[in-house]
């Protein structure tokens, strides 16, 4: 196991590969400014802001995985604001949850009679506090 986010698991193995690529992670401050005469204006740290994380995945069902299916898992959890851990190595991605906020799809190969062989998605989450 890669990793798991949910009741999705990250993993590789001669029977099933579900994994991801491109992984990005925005951690950034919230910082304000107040104004002085006749100066430069000081900056002031507000406090963390909330952490972003991206990434792709390619689903494939010649790799045993059911495309449709986990599309529609992450519809779900986009639709009906679930939030868990995401885990990658055994650690957690910062200290909260985090909340699946957009998933961008591509169905790259569909069979006849509408079968879903390979899609492929880009996955954004937010912090969730």
């Amino acid at each position: 196991m890669v990793g798991k986010y949910g009741e999705i698991i990250f993993e590789t193995s001669d029977r099933r590969i579900l994994a991801f690529r491109d992984f990005t992670q925005q951690v950034s401050g919230r910082w304000g400014s107040h104004a002085v005469i006749g100066k430069k204006e000081k900056a002031e740290f507000n406090g963390p802001s909330r952490r972003k994380v991206s990434f792709k995945m390619t689903f494939h069902a010649v790799y045993g995985v059911r495309p449709r299916e986990m599309l529609e898992k992450l519809e779900d959890m986009v639709e009906k604001g679930k939030v868990d851990y995401l885990v990658i190595g055994g650690r957690a991605v910062g200290m909260n949850r985090f909340a699946v906020t957009a998933v961008s799809e591509a169905w790259d190969t569909v069979y006849g009679g509408g079968e879903l062989a390979k899609a492929s998605v880009t996955v954004t989450m937010e912090e969730y506090t």
